[in-house]
């Protein structure tokens, strides 16, 4: 009887240990990141800059095959060299250059489809779908990352290079993307008018600005 007593007894205390241990162990998993709620729960600075270096390269190669396809070979050029400096760990300062030459390609750009002698052949032509179709992939990318951006929150130690650049990031989606859809509604409308297909991606892109 006595055999019996003390083994329920240690049954217990075993039971009671296994599970402090538990949430002992299942507490530190949560502080390191490895499990519970917490984990996944938000995206690092890393993932936001990547996420958009990777739409950013798309609209980087949208500038340079559009800008030469009307002819501007000296801004696709600056374009191209610009997109060089666009890698996955960017600095807040390349993502800024990046932004610039972007804002001024498209400048560049829509002005020169609102020339009316503007010239292209069947190369150019496609040249300037292809461009357009990396346009939309770009934005398209831009859209669906809004969601992280809304919802990134620095961690209270998080001071760096990274951080800065995600902050960036957040603060000039909005308009990014905003000014891009601009350029891609003209460019399909200057596509309409000089007889220039349409990329399916293009017309998705505006579906969801």
């Amino acid at each position: 009887m006595k055999t019996k007593f003390l083994a329920v007894v240690m049954g217990v205390t075993l039971t009671a240990a296994s599970g402090m241990a538990c949430a002992q162990f299942g507490g530190l998993g949560k502080i390191a990141g490895i499990g519970g709620d917490a984990a996944g729960a938000s995206v690092s600075s890393d993932q936001i800059v990547n996420k958009y270096v990777g739409g950013a390269k798309n609209v980087n190669k949208a500038d340079v095959k559009m800008l030469r396809a009307v002819g501007l070979k000296d801004e696709a050029d600056k374009a191209e060299l610009a997109g060089k400096n666009l890698t996955e760990g960017a600095t807040k300062d390349s993502l800024e250059e990046a932004s610039k030459t972007q804002t001024e390609s498209s400048k560049a750009l829509e002005a020169k489809m609102k020339d009316k002698k503007v010239e292209m052949d069947a190369k150019s032509k496609q040249q300037f779908s292809d461009g357009m179709g990396d346009l939309a992939r770009g934005i398209i990318q831009y859209v669906g990352m809004g969601g992280d951006a809304k919802n990134f929150k620095p961690s209270p130690t998080s001071i760096g290079g990274s951080t800065n650049s995600a902050l960036f990031v957040v603060k000039s989606l909005p308009d990014s993307i905003k000014a891009l859809g601009g350029t891609l509604k003209s460019s399909i409308d200057f596509a309409k008018t000089n007889n220039i297909p349409v990329p399916k991606e293009a017309n998705d892109a505006t579906s969801m600005i």
